[in-house]
């Protein structure tokens, strides 16, 4: 498997999470997969930028495109502080603010997929593209099992 592959499967985990949400009953339930979608853009974005991107600015020496996802990444993660301060309870302002959430994700996504897979692909050859896969996937797991991430997750498991 090659980094494009990984990241794709990553993107199609929290899009399905965001579907889940759009048709759970109750504010817990939304609460729930919101604390997944949470914990999957945390992971995703800090893994991404210490491998793949990180990849990209070593190799190539136009690195506006990888500058622009990372901005993308910190709004992603200004909108997961903000949502994460709001009661789902509050049904209609966390709905509103989830869909700011979703159509920043999805944009990310469309243009990473898109553009910056494109520009990767004329920088890492399809080995460095595999090693990059292999070194997300360690980094991801090693994150996910540090006790500072489980405390912050904790609820999760509730």
């Amino acid at each position: 498997m090659n980094i494009y592959t990984y990241l794709k499967k990553d993107h199609q985990k929290v899009k399905q999470l965001f579907k889940k949400i759009i048709l759970a009953k109750t504010s817990k339930e939304r609460e729930n997969y919101f604390l997944e979608i949470r914990k999957e853009l945390e992971l995703h974005a800090t893994s991404e930028d210490a491998t793949f991107y990180k990849a990209i600015k070593i190799n190539s020496k136009n690195n506006k495109i990888v500058e622009h996802a990372e901005e993308e990444h910190a709004e992603i993660k200004k909108l997961l502080s903000k949502l994460s301060k709001i009661s789902s309870k509050e049904t209609a302002i966390w709905l509103v603010k989830c869909g700011e959430l979703k159509y920043a994700v999805e944009h990310h996504v469309k243009e990473e997929e898109s553009k910056i897979f494109e520009k990767s692909k004329e920088v890492l050859s399809e080995e460095e593209a595999e090693k990059l896969a292999v070194k997300i996937k360690e980094l991801k797991s090693n994150m996910a099992k540090s006790s500072l991430f489980q405390k912050k997750f904790k609820k999760l498991k509730k």
